[in-house]
């Protein structure tokens, strides 16, 4: 017995503690780096090591803290890590203990943390209570690869150089994580790279020559993304962390500037694990306004309004097949939806996923007409009657195309127009010639809404072929082609030569429907980074405006990012009696399309110019570095944020017009490729333009 207290509180006497006691074969000290190793595992036994402590996790599975050799400790090669991960119930040491702990090192599937190489058993002495910390390894996005470079620095402190994006939020209710990308919004390989043309401006919509390039940029984007983890195994943690304390949320695009942390991994996945106090991460996010235009002559809307099906239109009638499943779900998903579209005010909208309950009074197309025309005034708005009393004809499909416009604007030129072609769509297009009613300028266009096959499910032809375009492609193409032989046959005859098709085509911008459009001459009116959709973490267009060649100048095409980037436990059904019932966010899981029409001048999208100021772009699209011309408006003071396609400031700039004209250039010549909003402001001033940098 005396020996025993001899041994356990010896080391008191000299000022250190003890939590265990050291085997006798690890008393020498290893480097860190050393026992991690160069390869993917570290090497397995019994050692003793000697760092400080970084972080401390009690709330992980296993809990625990990080310990890491400071750079006189380490053994002084980059290419191996410097960090283990202390695996220990109820830690009681802190950030900044310096300690020598002997136990053993284990690193495999079958390990306590999943392949990230752990010290279990472990025996600590603290050799000095406060230590500095060591020093970040400063990581950069430009080059840093998840896939190769993670490993090196596995358990050690991380910064990096620029900011991440917030690229998914499928698991932040459930387990506290974000998805990030350190290089930008993660899309779709499809969104960019043609399955078989290369270069992607081709119009080719058959063969798989380019499906290399595809899987490529999926590699790409796997190197490019990890987690940011909340330290936490808990499930459904409340708080949610990193949500903005004012709108409540945090968004696809949302940034995070000098994000630091610990490089763990676990569940198969690279993870930064947060920091507290000064260095814990800081998620920015902001919400996009309503998109703008100049001087229009019509403005139309398209959105997919995710199973809008109202019951027996009279209170009843829940569950419904699709859609709400109670009488108050219904009501919050109603009061979304039409938040969404009074705040878009169009002159007309082209929906999808309507109930297919016909035109009776209580039809889910009426139900909306009505909730506008309560919001806006009796006889503001009405729907084109597609000729179907209880459903649409030649739609078996339980939803709907359908179209709602403003009587005082647009006058309906003819019937409604159905593709008549059998066996080819599940929901057929619909179509309406309109005449617009300004006497100063009238013209007739064509609306034709659209809701291609989903990408969900098909066999044989139709599964999935792997060149990145999902299950069904055959069935889609054979849609677009149907689609063109339907406007060129049946919507232009009929007495217009312009024609908006609008919808959720289910095809991302480079795949074969698309290019099946292209090639019979018409244009999708959006740039390829104008992600509308968003599916296992990858931003994509599935909606799409495309327009006939002689709109292109007279039509400006705008996304509001107000639902694919915004998280799903935001949405009636899942948030219940928490829903924000006033807010269009999330009111759908696609983001609508807005559409401005000037059929005898240039569109530009603006808001609130003065009467002799004007902003120009140039030159537009821009191959570097882009250019401002600012006049009219004198000295005064003025702000100018760049914005990104999902609505992120990634720019903002104070001054007077001389000083923003001399900054931008500087300022936005190492901006990714993609398409950019630019809000300049000031006093009296408002006014907006896109620029695209190649």
């Amino acid at each position: 017995m005396a020996k025993v207290f001899i041994r356990a509180f010896f080391p008191v006497l000299f000022g250190v503690l003890a939590t265990g006691f050291a085997p006798a074969q690890a008393q020498t000290v290893t480097p860190i780096g050393t026992i991690q190793g160069t390869g993917v595992l570290a090497t397995s036994g019994n050692y003793t090591i000697e760092g400080v402590v970084t972080a401390v996790y009690p709330g992980l599975s296993p809990a625990g803290f990080y310990v890491q050799n400071d750079a006189a400790d380490a053994d002084g090669n980059p290419a191996t890590s410097d960090a283990l991960f202390v695996v220990q119930t109820n830690p009681t040491v802190v950030p900044g203990n310096k300690v020598r702990i002997s136990g053993a090192v284990l690193e495999s599937a079958s390990s306590p943390s999943n392949n990230q190489a752990v010290l279990t058993s472990p025996v600590v002495t603290v050799l000095a209570a406060s230590s500095a910390l060591p020093a970040f390894s400063t990581l950069n996005n430009a080059t840093f690869s998840v896939v190769t470079d993670a490993e090196a620095v596995e358990g050690m402190l991380v910064q990096f150089l620029a900011a991440v994006t917030v690229s998914d939020v499928a698991t932040l209710k459930s387990r506290g994580e974000l998805d990030i990308s350190l290089r930008g919004l993660v899309y779709q390989p499809t969104q960019f790279v043609d399955p078989n043309d290369d270069p992607a401006s081709g119009t080719s919509s058959s063969g798989t020559t380019n499906v290399p390039a595809v899987n490529a940029y999926a590699a790409a984007n796997v190197a490019k993304s990890l987690l940011l983890d909340d330290g936490r195994v808990t499930v459904n943690p409340t708080p949610i962390p990193y949500l903005d304390a004012t709108t409540g949320t945090v968004r696809v695009g949302s940034t995070i500037a000098g994000l630091r942390g610990i490089m763990g991994y676990a569940s198969s996945s690279w993870r930064i694990q947060p920091l507290p106090g000064a260095n814990a991460p800081v998620v920015t996010t902001v919400r996009p306004p309503v998109p703008t235009f100049g001087p229009l002559d019509v403005k139309i809307a398209s959105m997919n309004v995710l199973n809008f099906f109202n019951g027996d239109g009279a209170g009843g009638g829940f569950p419904t097949s699709r859609g709400a499943l109670t009488l108050a779900d219904f009501q919050r998903q109603r009061s979304k939806i039409l938040a969404a579209l009074t705040q878009m005010n169009a002159d007309v909208f082209g929906l999808m996923e309507v109930e297919n309950d016909g035109t009776r009074p209580v039809s889910a197309i009426q139900d909306l007409v009505n909730g506008l025309n309560q919001a806006f005034g009796a006889g503001t708005y009405a729907f084109v009657n597609d000729g179907g009393l209880f459903s649409q004809p030649n739609d078996t499909d339980l939803i709907h195309c359908a179209i709602i416009y403003k009587p005082a604007v647009l006058t309906p030129y003819g019937p409604a127009l159905l593709a008549t072609v059998t066996g080819i769509f599940e929901r057929p297009p619909l179509a309406q010639l309109f005449t617009t009613n300004n006497t100063a300028v009238r013209d007739t266009f064509a609306l034709v809404v659209n809701h291609l096959k989903s990408k969900a499910s098909g066999t044989g032809a139709n599964a999935d072929q792997g060149d990145g375009q999902g299950a069904s492609n055959l069935r889609r193409k054979n849609q677009a082609d149907a689609l063109v032989q339907f406007i060129n046959n049946t919507v232009k005859p009929a007495g217009t030569r312009y024609v908006v098709s609008v919808g959720d085509y289910n095809a991302n911008y480079e795949e074969d429907p698309m290019d099946i459009l292209r090639a019979a001459g018409f244009v999708l009116g959006s740039p390829a980074s104008s992600a509308s959709y968003l599916f296992n973490g990858l931003s994509g267009s599935l909606d799409h405006a495309v327009l006939t060649p002689n709109l292109v100048g007279h039509a400006a095409v705008e996304k509001w990012h107000i639902n694919a980037a915004e998280p799903e436990f935001l949405e009636y059904d899942i948030a219940g009696a928490a829903t924000d019932v006033n807010s269009p966010f999330r009111s759908s899981d696609h983001d609508p399309i807005l559409i401005g029409l000037n059929f005898t001048s240039t569109v530009t999208a603006a808001s609130r110019p003065a009467a002799s100021a004007q902003l120009e772009v140039f030159p537009n699209p821009a191959p570097g570095a882009f250019n401002l011309r600012i006049t009219g408006l004198g000295a005064q003071p003025l702000t100018l944020e760049v914005l990104s396609p999902m609505g992120q400031r990634v720019l903002t700039l104070h001054g007077t017009a001389t000083d923003l004209q001399t900054e931008i250039g500087r300022r936005t010549a190492a901006l990714a490729a993609g398409t950019y909003v630019l809000r300049l402001s000031g006093a009296d001033f408002s006014q907006v333009q896109r620029v695209v940098k190649l």
